[in-house]
């Protein structure tokens, strides 16, 4: 059985609805599953490197699960990218740590799927967001195996927060 660990990097968890949803559905599952709320494991900001960076060590599956917010991942995961994934430990002179794991984003967004497009209101499609963290997969050796995303999850139905994670499974278990 795959060893997931999911990066929960919504800032504003106590108000989230989707994200805990998934998360929730997921956390109800017989799976090998490992969950690292960032916000709610270190609410002043002050990252436990070497605990976040062992949780690495110990999956094959990488997930980072946030809400798009300005157009990517909140300033909470980038604050996670750039304590966690350090020189020497995810990349550079023996920062190998990473490589071969696999690498996926499970998002959700509060306009629906058809912002998403070079004529909606955002005027790009997700796939011309996702190189910043795509590229942190290819830079750290880990294999981009792309995103689940779910669109319009302002005020989200149970159902829909359980599709979700049912995609997000499929995803994992297909690689």
């Amino acid at each position: 059985m795959k060893r997931v660990l999911i990066v929960i990097g919504h800032p504003y968890w106590s108000r989230s609805v989707a994200n805990k949803g998934i998360v929730e559905s997921l956390g109800g599952l017989d799976r090998n599953i490992v969950f690292s709320n960032i916000k709610e494991l270190y609410p002043e900001g002050d990252i436990d490197v070497d605990a976040e960076q062992k949780k690495l060590l110990d999956a094959d599956v990488v997930v980072f699960q946030f809400p798009i917010m300005w157009f990517g991942a909140p300033s909470l995961m980038h604050k996670y990218m750039e304590e966690v994934f350090t020189y020497g430990f995810a990349y550079g002179k023996g920062g190998d740590n990473l490589k071969g794991k696999q690498f996926i984003v499970s998002f959700i967004a509060g306009a629906p799927e058809d912002a998403y497009s070079a004529a909606g209101a955002e005027g790009y499609t997700m796939d011309e967001f996702m190189p910043p963290i795509s590229a942190l997969a290819h830079y750290c050796s880990m294999h981009w195996a792309g995103y689940v995303g779910s669109y319009g999850m302002m005020n989200p139905s149970p159902e829909r927060c359980s599709a979700h994670a049912s995609r997000l499974l499929d995803k994992i278990d297909s690689i």
